[in-house]
């Protein structure tokens, strides 16, 4: 055989190898990209969560009638989520997956200082957290603490 026909099947050869290594490392690198878009939704999400639960700790850390505004987003990279609060944590939930984060123990209240169990945050919407003074005969709460979180306009 020639010195050309010998090079021709070399660069066959190598041409066949390098499309089976692609075909072998196409996967992984799919999934690389899967995973990257993961934790960046991940971490969007983190941030939400971190920005709700520091606020109420603020507002709880203030003195009596202390308020602040939050905005929520529409959407966490284009999933629709939805945020419980409790007495002690705030739970994020989007996306078939849920994060939590602690906060301080409060007592949440509504507009009439009823003892609420939880307060669900809406996305796309804008809240006031403020500190109030619950004052409740009925359920012999006197001068408590106590976090409103009510629905504003804009």
């Amino acid at each position: 055989m020639d010195s050309k026909g010998l090079i021709n099947i070399e660069l066959l050869f190598c041409t066949i190898i390098i499309i089976m290594i692609l075909i072998i490392y196409m996967p992984f690198l799919d999934n690389s990209l899967d995973s990257s878009n993961e934790l960046s939704e991940n971490s969007n999400g983190r941030i939400l969560l971190e920005r709700i639960s520091n606020s109420i700790n603020q507002v709880n850390s203030n003195k009596i009638s202390y308020s602040k505004k939050i905005k929520l987003p529409q959407t966490i990279n284009g999933h629709y989520y939805t945020v419980l609060i409790h007495n002690n944590e705030v739970i994020l939930e989007f996306n078939n997956k849920k994060a939590k984060s602690m906060i301080q123990e409060i007592n949440i209240v509504d507009s009439e200082n009823q003892s609420l169990d939880n307060v669900q945050l809406f996305n796309g919407r804008t809240y006031i957290i403020k500190k109030t003074l619950a004052n409740n005969n009925q359920s012999n709460i006197i001068n408590q603490s106590s976090i409103l979180i009510r629905q504003v306009d804009g």
